[in-house]
């Protein structure tokens, strides 16, 4: 009897041991095992999303796995913001560009009308301008569709006009084809240029068979790695025709509602680790492509002062007014044309 009860009471003691053991050390509890994605299948931002998965693994100690999936594999990029909503996908990054049509501020949420010059900038514009009015704003707006807003993942897009014409200015873009998308179209336009999109893989053959005389499309570097200094002469080097650019990090609603806060930080710190390798590995590969071209015997060209003025001004002016209609947009583009103006980026009406 004296053995059965040390017995039992041994057995309460470690029960109880292992009771608070579990509850003091995170990595007995829950697991997650998520799939995320992206819209590109290579270059700086995916491999940032292969660096924060290592990153929140490390930091939640294997509570929570992130193996990115290819773009597609799952489910069409298109349908990535259906798929999380549904939990089918429990998260992803992704342009927020792809959704406007479902959620509007999307259509600003990728660049914030190209206002900002910087990563610096767009991340106070959103997060700390009018006390952070705009991601306020945003995360209501996705968690109507049933998703969470974890955090935007800046980048550096540099977005660049170049061409197999001289473009020294606003004057050259009236008559010239482009290959452009999204709100740069809308600019070009506005300045009497033509424009068409074809998909990434379709500009090469495009440029070199005179289907467009120029694009916009990404950052030197990538310029440079699709092979356009083969086919173009000019790239003009300033203005960018957007800057900064931010993905949206999204997690199923009812997933991140289960999430332990102490999970719901790692992956909130997860977006300022990816943003900071995003930046660094940016400013080390475009100043080489950079370099490269002109080695090459591209033509870099600078506007003037005016016309890079006129170009960014040009955004404001072209926004579809059905996104204006929306209460929530029509918010962030007051509080976005306020600060403009306050940087002198865009003239006080």
């Amino acid at each position: 009897m004296k053995i059965r009860s040390m017995f039992t009471r041994s057995l309460m003691l470690a029960l109880l041991g292992a009771f608070l053991l579990a509850s003091a050390s995170p990595a007995l509890s829950k697991t997650y095992k998520w799939q995320p994605s992206s819209w590109l299948p290579s270059g700086i931002t995916w491999d940032t999303i292969g660096y924060i998965s290592d990153y929140v693994e490390r930091m939640s100690d294997g509570r929570l796995q992130m193996k990115p999936s290819a773009p597609g594999a799952i489910v069409p990029v298109a349908e990535q913001l259906d798929a999380v909503s549904m939990g089918v996908m429990q998260a992803t990054f992704i342009w927020p560009g792809y959704f406007p049509g479902q959620i509007p501020v999307a259509f600003t949420h990728g660049d914030c009308m190209a206002a900002p010059k910087t990563i610096a900038e767009l991340r106070y514009l959103y997060e700390e301008y009018e006390d952070g009015r705009i991601m306020e704003l945003l995360r209501q707006e996705y968690a109507k569709h049933g998703v969470h807003l974890v955090g935007n993942l800046y980048w550096t897009l540099d977005n660049l006009m170049i061409s197999k014409e001289p473009i020294n200015g606003i004057e050259d873009l009236d008559g010239l084809k482009f290959r452009s998308s999204e709100l740069i179209a809308l600019q070009l336009a506005e300045l009497g240029a033509g424009t068409i999109w074809t998909p990434g893989d379709e500009i090469y053959t495009m440029l070199s068979t005179g289907g467009v005389d120029a694009i916009t499309f990404s950052h030197a570097a990538d310029m440079v790695d699709m092979g356009f200094h083969e086919v173009t002469k000019y790239w003009v080097k300033y203005p960018t025709v957007v800057g900064p650019a931010a993905d949206a990090f999204i997690v199923n609603m009812d997933t991140w509602k289960s999430l332990p806060d102490d999970l719901k930080a790692i992956l909130e710190a997860a977006c300022e680790v990816g943003t900071a390798r995003n930046k660094f590995e940016a400013e080390l590969t475009i100043q080489d492509a950079w370099d490269f071209v002109e080695k090459e015997g591209i033509e870099i060209v600078k506007w003037s002062e005016e016309d890079a003025k006129k170009l960014a001004e040009t955004a404001r002016e072209v926004v579809p007014d059905k996104y204006l209609e929306n209460e929530a947009f029509r918010e962030i583009y007051q509080i976005t044309e306020q600060w403009a103006v306050e940087q002198g980026y865009w003239d006080a009406e």
